[in-house]
C-alpha cells in the first residue's frame, strides 16, 4: 500500500506516510490525514503483482468544514482467480496468457488476448451482455519496466481485466475514484471543468497488465501494442446525447504512481466485426501498459442526499448506493448513521439511482433524481426510509500495554475497528486516554446484537490483534486489548520493574 498527495499522512505512532509504502496481511491499514485549503486529498495505492494483486487505487478527498473518521474500501481483483471471475455475475471478465521474452526483452512470439463476454445484471436491473477488451503483443517488441529495465528473459504473465460499467460491482473498483485528477488533457477534453476539480463519467475501463518471470511489471514497450475496449451501445456524450459509431471518444491511462488520470487521445467509435448489437469498440494503439479506461470529464459539484424517517436517537451504520443512469456511469458508496450524506465531487446534470442499505437490506431508494442542476448548484436528494426497530448495543475498546507480568501497565492510544456483524461493514475510531486511567477507551455505539470482530492496532509491532465480542441489546460489551512490552531492570536498579521498548 503506497500513499501520495499533498495532504499530511501520519500512521498511528505519528510518523509520515507521505511517499511510503508499507505491507498489510490482514486487509486492513489506518493512517491520519490533516487537510487544509491547498491539500485537499491524497491517493492510496494498493497491488502486488507477485501474488496476483492487479494495481488499483483510490483518490480521498478531504474536506476542512468537517472532520470524523471514515472507511475507505478498494476493490481488487486476483489473475489466479480469472476462472471463478468469469463464472462470476460481477460485470468483470478477465483473461490469462503467456508468453515469452528472450535475454533482450523482446518477445519471442506474439500474444493475442480478449476476456469473455457476459450476461449479467445491470443497476436497472435488466440483463445486458458486456462487452470486451483486447491485447495484442507482437513479436519482437521489447518491453521493459518503469526505469527502463528489459524485461527479465523467460516466461511472461500477461492478463487484460475488463470491466463493464453495468453496475456498481465493477463500478466500485474504478482506480482512483471517479472524482479524478488529470493531466494533458486539452480544454476540449475537460468540458470545462479544472483539470483538479472535475469527475468521470465511464463508458468502461480495463486493466492491461505485462509481468516478467522476476516479477516485475512490463510498464513500457519499444513499437506500438494494440488494445481495445468495448463501449456500451447505450452510452451518452458529456451533453447527454447518444455516442454514434463515428464520432470520438476520450481515452485515458491510470498512473500507478500518482494516482492520476493522463488524457491519451480521442479515440474513434467503431461497430464491431461481426457487428454487435449491444455494444461499439474504441480500438487505439500505445507503448505503455496501466489501467485504461473510456471516460468524459465533466464540471463536478458536492450533491447532497437527504433520509428521512430514521427514529430519533437511531445511530445504525447505513450503506448509501449511487449509480449513475443507464449512459451516464459512474458510482459513489457512502456510510452514515446520521440522515445526510455529501458527495464530493459528483458529475453534474447527471441522473442516478439510489439505494439506501441497512445490513445488505434496502430501506429506501430512488430512481432517475438528478444531483445537481449545474456546478456547485446541488439538487438534494430526498429519501424516505423504513427502518425495522433494532435491538443495539455498544462495544467499549480498551488499549493498554504492560510488562508480561501486568505490572507498569499504561494507556496505549490506537486504532479501532469494529466488523459489525462480521458483514464487512466497518465502524473505525481511535482509543483516547483519560487523565489517571491504565487504559485508552473509544465506545462504538448502536451496534446491531450479534457477534462483531473488533481489531485493535498494536503499535509496537504495526499488526492488528483481533476479539470477537457478543452485542446484547441495551448492554455495552468490552473488548479489552493489553499488548506486552519487552521490560529490564535497568543495571544496579531494585526495586519494581522498569518499563521499556
Amino acid at each position: 500500500v503506497a500513499f501520495t498527495g499533498d495532504a499530511e499522512l501520519k500512521a498511528a505512532d505519528g510518523s509520515s506516510l507521505n511517499g511510503k509504502t508499507i505491507t498489510t496481511t490482514d486487509g486492513l491499514v489506518a493512517l491520519g490525514a490533516t487537510f487544509n485549503a491547498t491539500a485537499k486529498d491524497f491517493s492510496v495505492l494498493v497491488g502486488n503483482r507477485a501474488l496476483g494483486w492487479v494495481e488499483t487505487g483510490v483518490r480521498v478527498l478531504g474536506s476542512t468544514t468537517s472532520t470524523g473518521d471514515q472507511v475507505v474500501e478498494l476493490r481488487l481483483v486476483n489473475i489466479k482467480n480469472a476462472a471463478a471471475i468469469n463464472a462470476s455475475p460481477v460485470p468483470i471478465s478477465m483473461v490469462v496468457g503467456t508468453g515469452n521474452a528472450s535475454a533482450t526483452g523482446a518477445l519471442t512470439s506474439s500474444v493475442v488476448l480478449a476476456t469473455p463476454s457476459k450476461l449479467v445484471t445491470n443497476a436497472e436491473g435488466e440483463a445486458e451482455t458486456t462487452g470486451t477488451s483486447t491485447l495484442n503483443l507482437a513479436t519482437g517488441t521489447i518491453g521493459t519496466t518503469a526505469d527502463g529495465k528489459p524485461a527479465a528473459a523467460g516466461p511472461l504473465t500477461v492478463s487484460v481485466v475488463n470491466y463493464s460499467n453495468a453496475n456498481i460491482d465493477s463500478l466500485s473498483a474504478f482506480p482512483g475514484g471517479f472524482g479524478a485528477t488529470v493531466s494533458g488533457a486539452p480544454s476540449s477534453v475537460l468540458n470545462g471543468a479544472a483539470a483538479n476539480d472535475g469527475a468521470f463519467i465511464t463508458g468502461g475501463f480495463a486493466q492491461f497488465n505485462v509481468t516478467d518471470s522476476k516479477g516485475n511489471a512490463i510498464r513500457k514497450f519499444d513499437k506500438p501494442v494494440s488494445v481495445s475496449i468495448d463501449l456500451p451501445k447505450t452510452s451518452l456524450d458529456a451533453d447527454g446525447v447518444p455516442v454514434q459509431a463515428g464520432a470520438g471518444y476520450p481515452v485515458w491511462s491510470y498512473d500507478d504512481a500518482t494516482g492520476a488520470w493522463k488524457f491519451e487521445k480521442t479515440g474513434t467509435i467503431t461497430e464491431k466485426s461481426p457487428v454487435d448489437p449491444n455494444n461499439y469498440t474504441v480500438a487505439f494503439s500505445t507503448d505503455h501498459l496501466s489501467s485504461w479506461n473510456l471516460d468524459f470529464y465533466t464540471p463536478s459539484c458536492t450533491a447532497q442526499i437527504n433520509l428521512t424517517g430514521r427514529p430519533q436517537g437511531d445511530q445504525r451504520s447505513l450503506t448509501i448506493q449511487v449509480v449513475g443512469v443507464k449512459g451516464q456511469r459512474f458510482s459513489s458508496t457512502g456510510e452514515i448513521t446520521d440522515s445526510q450524506l455529501n458527495l464530493y465531487r459528483s458529475p453534474y446534470k447527471t441522473r442516478v439511482n439510489v439505494k439506501v442499505l441497512d445490513q445488505g437490506v434496502v430501506v429506501g431508494q430512488a430512481s432517475n433524481a438528478l444531483l445537481c442542476a449545474a456546478p456547485n448548484q446541488p439538487k438534494p436528494i430526498s429519501i424516505p426510509i423504513t427502518l425495522k426497530p433494532l435491538t443495539v448495543g455498544s462495544i467499549q475498546v480498551n488499549t493498554s500495554e504492560s510488562c508480561p507480568d501486568g505490572s507498569q501497565k499504561r494507556a496505549l492510544p490506537s486504532f479501532a475497528f469494529v466488523n459489525v456483524n462480521n458483514s464487512n461493514k466497518f465502524r473505525v475510531g481511535y482509543t483516547t486516554p483519560v487523565p489517571g486511567d491504565t487504559v485508552a477507551r473509544k465506545e462504538f455505539f448502536s451496534i446491531p446484537a450479534g457477534t462483531s470482530t473488533v481489531y485493535a492496532l498494536n503499535l509496537r509491532k504495526f499488526s492488528y490483534e483481533v476479539q470477537s465480542v457478543a452485542v446484547t441489546a441495551n448492554n455495552t460489551t468490552t473488548a479489552s486489548f493489553n499488548f506486552g512490552l519487552t521490560c529490564t531492570r535497568p543495571t544496579g536498579a531494585t526495586g519494581a520493574t522498569g518499563a521499556g521498548g
